[in-house]
């Protein structure tokens, strides 16, 4: 059975949600973008070894995101279904980011 929810967003509401979302794409964009660049010359990984590093990354983002959907589906709090995971990973999210830069000459 479908609900019929007709309550309709205010503009703050969707300004909220737009910035949310453009700044999780603004980390990804810069992660496509620069990635494939620094893998290979800053550390200096052969073309062939570091493509395969991202599509193995790719392959268990895919795998990952099928297990999160349907946890994030069954999730019930007072704050939504996916609003808990989103707080309690923007902070791990960007720690990762950071990480896929990180040089070091060891």
């Amino acid at each position: 059975m479908q609900q019929n929810n007709s309550q309709k967003l205010s503009v703050l509401e969707k300004v909220g949600y737009s910035l949310g979302d453009l700044a999780a794409n603004l980390i990804f964009q810069t992660l496509m973008a620069f990635l494939a660049f620094f893998y290979t010359d800053i550390y200096k990984i052969p073309a062939d070894k570091a493509s395969m590093v991202m599509i193995v990354g790719g392959i268990v983002g895919a795998v990952f995101n099928l297990f999160m959907g349907a946890i994030a589906d069954r999730t019930e709090t007072r704050w939504g279904k996916f609003r808990p995971w989103i707080l309690w990973t923007a902070l791990p999210f960007g720690a990762i980011a950071l990480l896929a830069f990180f040089y070091s000459r060891l």
